[in-house]
């Protein structure tokens, strides 16, 4: 007899465990369960669901799996938690869809500055502002906190496939990525593409800084501002717009990122430079900008040239030009290789 008991008392769960039942009635008090030789478990509402309709929609002689907390309470039940079995099987299956690289669905919960708030099998989890698609990050110029928040907003509530790129169970961690799984589908796309070849594509949004244009279904390029013409772009919205198809030459492949040229297309300018100007003479020409290292200045249709900030001999720019004027210059020096005219102020015109 001694052994036979000892037999059974092996066989009893141990605290932690994880064991599979049927429900037998669902009530606000309480979730009794049958778990066959184990005997019958309890489930308290603090150890309920996290989401209160799946514990309504449980339904007599469902199978669930619970966590046993103790072996036998004071009213002689198995006492059980269908909270933490949740947990420890979302661990399970985090693991395995890492483990297989699986893309998966999930609902934007919230955003933050960083990045938005996922959940995944009930899980929550982050999905950094660096590994969303190209689709869907924030084109903000400078990386302005408070704009990016507002481009992310729009994204709360729409389901994103995304995959787990990382998890710590220990730590309560969970970061996916959408980028991985436009990088992996455009792998093959990106390696048939090589610097100095001319591609076509259309136009999916124009921003501050340049043009993002879609090359394929899971393939963009950046046409940046100073890309877009040899002549000085203000704002790119004036010349480029959604929905335009452009050719255009890849000028760079570097880091995985295309980088596109309509510039590098036409004749440049600077390679006739000295047949129109050369130094020592006088030019008219229209500041058209002031930045921190001087003042550009547009002389002809292609050619913009730079008053240097040591020309205003300390003084605010804006004592010394003003943008949309025209002035009288000389050109102190040409430097067709980098694109450089330097000036120094004669007169106003």
């Amino acid at each position: 007899m001694k052994d036979l008991l000892a037999k059974e008392e092996f066989q009893l769960p141990r605290a932690g465990q994880i064991l599979t039942g049927r429900v037998i009635s669902v009530s606000k008090s309480n979730v009794m369960l049958d778990l066959g030789s184990a005997g019958i478990g309890i489930v308290y509402p603090g150890q309920f669901y996290d989401n209160p309709d799946r514990v309504r929609a449980l339904k007599p002689g469902e199978e669930v799996t619970a966590v046993l907390l103790e072996l036998e309470n004071e009213d002689g039940y198995r006492e059980l938690s269908l909270k933490a079995a949740q947990l420890t099987t979302a661990w399970q299956r985090i693991k395995e869809l890492r483990d297989t690289s699986s893309v998966l669905t999930t609902i934007i919960q919230n955003i933050n500055k960083g990045g938005l708030i996922v959940q995944v099998e009930g899980v929550q989890g982050f999905l950094p502002l660096s590994q969303l698609s190209s689709e869907h990050y924030p084109k903000v110029e400078g990386g302005d906190t408070t704009k990016i928040v507002q481009a992310l907003q729009k994204f709360k509530g729409q389901a994103f496939k995304v995959k787990v790129l990382d998890y710590n169970e220990q730590e309560g961690k969970l970061i996916v990525s959408e980028r991985a799984i436009q990088e992996e589908a455009a792998k093959g796309e990106l390696a048939k593409l090589t610097v100095g070849e001319t591609v076509e594509g259309v136009i999916t949004e124009v921003t501050d800084f340049g043009a993002f244009v879609r090359l394929s279904e899971n393939l963009d390029g950046l046409i940046h501002s100073s890309e877009i013409d040899w002549k000085f772009v203000e704002d790119p919205r004036q010349i480029l717009h959604s929905g335009d198809t452009v050719t255009a030459k890849v000028i760079s492949l570097d880091g995985g990122r295309v980088a596109l040229s309509l510039k590098a297309l036409r004749p440049d300018p600077w390679l006739t430079v000295n047949e129109t100007f050369s130094v020592g003479q006088k030019v008219k020409g229209t500041v058209i900008k002031i930045r921190s290292n001087g003042a550009f200045v547009q002389l002809n249709d292609d050619i913009v040239g730079l008053l240097p900030t040591a020309e205003f001999g300390g003084r605010p720019a804006a004592d010394v030009v003003t943008v949309g004027t025209v002035y009288t210059f000389a050109i102190v020096s040409i430097d067709p290789k980098d694109h450089k005219l330097i000036l120094t102020l004669e007169q106003k015109a």
